[in-house]
């Protein structure tokens, strides 16, 4: 009878489902295991991201006070290019570093990188005050773009080739015009490292 063939079918039925569904559910829960195992290996940093010219560099959030516009600093005598001077803001006094500078990047204008009592007086785009750091610092970049959520690029075996960049990551576009940059990702101690001498030992200093 139909009827008792489909009755005698059912469990059957029901244990093919469930044998299914048994195998979606592990699936998934590997597929699970296996995403948190990336994300754990390479987690999704909160950086401040910045503009250099035409290269994108991302500060660690947790460091980052204030943003403010570059605003004149007071020269340091015999401080490396990249020491712009002293700035005064919030009861504190902040050495002011030039990112690209830090970095050996090329002087947007020369003749201020060459002439320390330019500095103070050419001083444009966006200063970063620094907290946590070992002494009061602020870096000066050409525009701060945002706050951004990246992923670290796997990069194994491939050394970086400046050992301030710790590694890279891809910048939103939204913070990019709509296109999707590559960001230097700065590992704040080697950047500051070189300038935690006292103004009288800066002339050893090199970036």
């Amino acid at each position: 009878m139909p009827g008792r063939t489909l009755a005698a079918a059912l469990p059957s039925l029901r244990a093919r489902a469930e044998r299914l569904m048994d195998e979606r559910t592990r699936s998934l829960a590997g597929r699970a295991r296996a995403d948190a195992a990336q994300d754990a290996a390479h987690p999704v940093l909160s950086v401040i991201a910045c503009a250099l010219g035409d290269e994108f560099y991302g500060l660690p959030l947790a460091m980052a006070a204030h943003v403010l516009p570059a605003a004149p600093c007071v020269p340091l005598p015999g401080a490396p290019p990249a020491m712009l001077g002293l700035l005064g803001r919030t009861g504190q006094v902040f050495s002011v570093l030039d990112l690209g500078l830090a970095l050996g990047r090329p002087a947007a204008r020369p003749e201020a990188a060459s002439d320390p009592a330019l500095h103070g007086r050419m001083m444009e785009g966006h200063v970063v005050l620094l907290r946590h750091a070992p002494r009061r610092f602020a870096l000066r970049v050409d525009r701060v773009l945002g706050v951004a959520e990246v992923a670290p690029l796997q990069q194994p075996g491939q050394p970086v080739a400046e050992r301030m960049v710790a590694g890279h990551a891809w910048l939103p576009p939204a913070l990019a015009g709509g296109r999707r940059p590559v960001l230097g990702l700065i590992d704040m101690d080697r950047l500051l490292q070189p300038y935690l001498s006292s103004p009288e030992t800066f002339r050893s200093v090199t970036p």
